[in-house]
């Protein structure tokens, strides 16, 4: 019972910690990246309040991106295709584009 408690403990304490780090407000940029998101796809993303879309789609934009910067748009619309449509992944593509890595907008022709 002694090693049962302070397990038991641990794991509320580990679900408070998670729960309380859910709640946090999204950044500016992330807000903009689901702005951008809501408009290139109006059809699936643009009913989604934009604190709740940027909450869920989380760092789904910067790992894009990062994608991009080690490859080509083809890797990152691969990348983002593992849980998105073909068109959910372009305006994830291009929004992250807009938003976090403009530098990158030249490898978007390519894709």
């Amino acid at each position: 019972m002694r090693h049962t408690l302070p397990a038991a403990v641990a794991a509320t304490g580990l679900a408070v910690l998670v729960l309380v780090g859910c709640s946090s407000s999204p950044s500016e940029s992330d807000k903009r990246y689901a702005d951008a998101v809501a408009a290139a796809d109006p059809d699936d993303f643009g009913g989604i309040p934009t604190d709740k879309l940027a909450g869920t789609l989380g760092s789904e934009g910067r790992d894009l991106c990062d994608q991009l910067k080690a490859g080509s748009a083809a890797s990152a619309l691969s990348y983002a295709r593992k849980g998105f449509s073909d068109r959910e992944s372009a305006a994830l593509l291009s929004a992250a584009v807009a938003v976090y890595c403009p530098d990158q907008k030249g490898k978007l022709s390519h894709a």
